[in-house]
């Protein structure tokens, strides 16, 4: 090989970090795929789309909502976490991963390895419901009533076995000292419905669904299943308060991907959901009505480090409860 050959094949080698580096600025040159758990018309695809129409501006692209519902979330996680890192596909609501990976067996990926955490974004607490006209004013009223209730237990609802809501319930009573009988639905909007139309006793929901069956006078909330009291309705507690040991249920919303992605690419994504949810402020107001907060993160890896914290608080909340998917 002469010594132009030489030169020619070095300078090419040269330029390949370049082609990389260039391919990454122009991201993202089509539309990214944004892979959502749930049917359309659903709290969090509504809240996806809600979202992602406003980061695309800053984004400098097109988020597509890619509706995946199936084995209670699994198919859209398992999707993502088989997809190539390119940025083009993305996960909403990183939870639902983390939730089928501590209930499944084999869910056909490992949490904390199969992807990358990017944002976490807001969050709504589960909420206990009760039918309107049922005498139970406070959830004490309720642990009474359910503790008395040995002959024929209380029903409660959930939108599945194996459930964040199926498991809160289950753990409450068992804090309680009491039975009960779940009747499992196809998703929270109908075991709530079925609460107001007295099919059940109880219900845990998140914040989002209940509320406007709340302010319409058909259900009424006895307690939060969050961490703190919402703004929306601040008279109300939470768990923690009111029962020691008592479960703590959020339903975020968070973008993640599969594992891999570059950086820049993440950073890119990470920084205009973010700059949305700084900035908006109809945005907030319109969580914080839905009882939701918003709970920014300051970082992909700090997120990654709530991703780990949330795990164990599930693994937590699995035990206690004692709850297995079908």
């Amino acid at each position: 090989m002469n010594r132009r050959h030489v030169l020619m094949k070095l300078g090419g080698l040269g330029l390949l970090p370049a082609a990389v580096r260039a391919q990454q600025a122009a991201y993202p040159s089509r539309p990214v795929s944004l892979v959502v758990a749930f049917a359309a018309g659903s709290s969090s695809d509504t809240l996806a789309r809600l979202i992602s129409s406003r980061a695309a501006a800053p984004f400098g692209g097109q988020f597509v909502i890619d509706n995946r519902p199936g084995a209670g979330g699994l198919v859209a996680v398992q999707r993502v976490a088989r997809a190539a890192p390119d940025g083009y596909t993305l996960l909403w609501g990183g939870g639902t991963a983390i939730t089928q990976a501590v209930m499944q067996p084999n869910p056909g990926y490992e949490v904390m390895k199969d992807f990358t955490q990017i944002v976490n974004l807001a969050e709504h607490p589960a909420v206990l419901g009760v039918r309107a006209d049922r005498p139970w004013r406070t959830v004490q009223d309720l642990f009474e009533a359910a503790r008395e209730a040995k002959a024929a237990p209380l029903r409660y609802g959930s939108g599945g076995i194996g459930t964040p809501a199926h498991m809160a319930a289950a753990a409450m009573l068992k804090l309680i000292g009491a039975e009960g009988i779940h009747v499992p639905y196809k998703g929270a909007n109908q075991a709530t419905l079925a609460v107001e139309q007295g099919e059940v006793d109880f219900a845990f929901a998140i914040s989002n669904i209940a509320l406007p069956r709340f302010q319409a006078g058909r259900i009424r909330i006895l307690v939060s299943a969050g961490s703190v009291r919402m703004t929306a309705l601040p008279e109300v507690p939470t768990l923690t308060e009111t029962l020691r040991g008592g479960p703590v249920v959020i339903s975020g919303s968070s973008v993640i991907g599969p594992a891999g992605m570059s950086a820049s690419v993440v950073d890119r994504i990470s920084a205009a959901f973010s700059e949305v949810m700084a900035r908006d402020e109809d945005l907030r107001k319109r969580i914080a009505g839905e009882g939701g907060s918003v709970v920014l993160s300051k970082s992909p890896a700090a997120y990654r480090a709530q991703w780990g914290e949330e795990l164990t608080r599930l693994q937590d909340l699995i035990k206690l409860s004692g709850v297995k998917a079908e």
